[in-house]
């Protein structure tokens, strides 16, 4: 799983139990990284309270039918009244009918299913509140669900979009508004009542939060799904022994660098870090909870995706890594394990334990990581690697969706490194050029010639994108997803597996020795709690090597 501590996944017959590879970094000059305007010095800190009451004008895109099992629920006659209890599960399955919205701020998504009207005008009088660490977006999309997922079939989800209004709330100072917002995608408007209250947090602590399930282990600790008590989100929280990674070389330096990393970006395509606080044995870093499953997941589900589908995921993972290399970030260790779908169908990537920062343009780093069908010539020739590295992971990506194996993949990893170096690159005879092309221009062999060696807009100009996106509607989510996972609940854990969520979630107790003074001080900086009054000490950021 993502957020996944080394957690690692067999390919069945396409890895052979070889996972990421990762050595010993050599160390180099070490620099603070400074931050970029949207990072930690443009936070802000409260709650935000959305108050959903109903919508009116809703309809079906045109063309679409209303699906038949809910037009037979129509058809028997007149809607249930509305259930005066608190949310009554029977209400809820009798209305499953009418369309159900996801909130979303920050990558924190809640699925509210509504409690009357009809499809056109819809009751939901739901409240949500949001923890608030930095400026982000708000969205409210209302779905009908599909025939599959109403009769329980092997559903792939899909549910139709009704209407979706995107929102940036003022999170400058108390504000509060009450009123109709028209939908910027489909049809209809949604009656909200949006309340931003600032605040200064108290120090976190395990404490605050439910612990619910485990959702993945590693040799440095494990992830939980957990509930805050106060707000009642739902997040992951990632638990790393403090002894577990000081014992090991570099380890340090990879925790610090994911933690500053996931603090500076702010992207609607990377999973966004919440908070990170410790204790004298253990770090702590709380995540947003995505739930719509790894990438990997579905693409080995469905085999391969199609050429849209297929350029709408690297569309927007090109934009994350663009974002990344904006702050010289270069993130290395693309796959579809990494990768996770939201709610709505939009990616989100994750696991920036083998991020390496302080790269600028020119800058070489000689860190053999990664996942070696993923690994770049540059690394295997031991030349030094640039950000381009990123880009030859985006086209061996790219080249996996769109024909289910990557171009060099080889059961003898071995053998496989030496495809990498000197195979020509085969397409099947039905791939379409101008995706033939983008994939020749991304695995070019010599970085200095590969595309994107200019810089992200390269690979934006390429007609395999430049005649499908539209740059500014991708960034900001407006171009509806091709694929919508089948998520009941932020609760849901049915896309992690099973051998995690069904052990016992606790915070275990560590009796290691205590750790000293000289390996405590190599933690100061790792605390993130915006609005904490030690907040000079939250925005430190530590040198990274590697």
């Amino acid at each position: 799983m993502s957020w996944k501590l080394g957690v690692k996944k067999s390919k069945d017959n396409k890895e052979n139990g070889v996972v990421s590879r990762s050595v010993t970094p050599i160390p180099s000059r070490s620099v603070t990284p400074k931050p970029p305007d949207n990072s930690e010095n443009n936070l802000r800190t409260g709650m935000l309270t959305i108050r959903i009451f109903s919508g009116r004008g809703l309809a079906l895109p045109p063309g679409v039918q209303v699906p038949e099992v809910v037009q037979k629920a129509l058809d028997a006659g007149a809607p249930p009244r509305r259930s005066t209890s608190n949310r009554d599960s029977m209400q809820r399955k009798r209305n499953w009918w009418l369309p159900y919205v996801v909130l979303e701020f920050d990558k924190n998504e809640v699925l509210v299913d509504a409690l009357g009207g009809d499809l056109s005008k819809p009751e939901w009088n739901y409240r949500a509140d949001f923890d608030v660490s930095r400026s982000s977006t708000i969205s409210v999309s209302a779905y009908l669900r599909t025939a599959q997922c109403v009769q329980g079939q092997d559903d792939m989800g899909n549910d139709i979009l009704m209407a979706r209004v995107d929102l940036t709330p003022v999170l400058d100072i108390h504000h509060a508004s009450d009123q109709w917002y028209s939908a910027t995608a489909g049809s209809g408007a949604f009656h909200l009542k949006i309340d931003f209250k600032p605040a200064r947090h108290e120090s976190l602590a395990i404490e605050q939060f439910d612990l619910l399930k485990v959702i993945g282990k590693g040799s440095f600790g494990k992830v939980m799904q957990v509930r805050k008590k106060d707000t009642q989100r739902i997040y992951a929280l990632k638990t790393i022994r403090k002894a577990n990674i000081a014992s090991r070389p570099g380890e340090i330096t990879h925790i610090l660098a994911e933690r500053t990393v996931l603090a500076l970006v702010n992207n609607p395509f990377i999973v966004p870090l919440k908070f990170s606080f410790q204790t004298p044995d253990k770090l702590y870093l709380v995540m947003s909870f995505v739930n719509g499953g790894e990438l990997f997941y579905h693409l080995q589900r469905e085999g391969k995706f199609d050429e849209a589908r297929s350029r709408f995921y690297a569309a927007e993972l090109l934009c994350a890594l663009e974002h990344l290399h904006g702050f010289n970030v270069v993130y290395r260790d693309l796959k579809p394990e990494n990768i996770l779908l939201d709610y709505t169908g939009h990616i989100a990537l994750c696991d920036f334990g083998l991020c390496k920062l302080n790269m600028s343009e020119t800058e070489k780093t000689n860190t053999f990581c990664g996942t070696p069908e993923y690994i770049a010539p540059e690394l295997l020739e031991s030349q030094g690697y640039t950000k381009t590295v990123d880009w030859w992971t985006l086209g061996v990506l790219l080249y996996e969706m769109m024909t289910g194996l990557p171009p060099f993949y080889d059961e003898n990893v071995n053998l496989m490194y030496q495809r990498i170096l000197s195979d020509p690159l085969v397409f099947p005879p039905d791939m379409p050029h101008d995706a033939r092309s983008v994939m020749v221009g991304l695995l070019q062999r010599n970085p200095a010639r590969r595309l994107g060696a200019g810089g992200a807009e390269e690979i934006k100009k390429h007609p395999f994108f430049a005649k499908h996106v539209d740059w500014n509607r991708l960034i900001a989510k407006k171009i509806q997803p091709p694929f919508k996972p089948s998520v009941e609940s932020v609760l849901d854990v049915a896309n992690f597996d099973q051998e995690f969520t069904g052990e016992q979630a606790q915070d275990s107790h560590v009796d290691d020795t205590p750790l000293s003074e000289t390996v405590q001080d190599q933690f100061v900086g790792f605390t993130y709690n915006p609005g904490n009054e030690h907040l000079s000490e939250s925005i430190s950021y530590p040198s990274v090597m590697g």
